[in-house]
């Protein structure tokens, strides 16, 4: 993945707490993806300006200990985003 991309939310995604759980949730499209809390987090550094490596490394800032399975985390988030049509890069 390019670390210079900007991943781009889709607004008709909303995010919703329920309970213990967090999701994604398109209504028209009754898609629904089910997230961490890690994933709620890259979600919501998804703005439109922000590239994959700024968010990588604000993400680090969060979990310094994780290392480099947080450039993989961080990437393979991103792309179920993007396959689920959540963000476009």
């Amino acid at each position: 993945m390019d670390l210079n991309s900007t991943p781009v939310p889709d607004r008709e995604f909303v995010l919703e707490k329920l309970d213990d759980e967090v999701l994604l949730y398109y209504p028209a499209k009754k898609t629904t993806i089910y997230m961490n809390e890690t994933a709620s987090a890259i979600w919501g550094l998804c703005n439109g300006e922000r590239t994959v490596g700024e968010i990588i490394d604000l993400i680090k800032s969060f979990y310094p200990e994780a290392g480099r399975q947080i450039e993989i985390d961080v990437e393979s988030t991103l792309e179920m985003f993007r396959e689920r049509g959540a963000i476009s890069l």
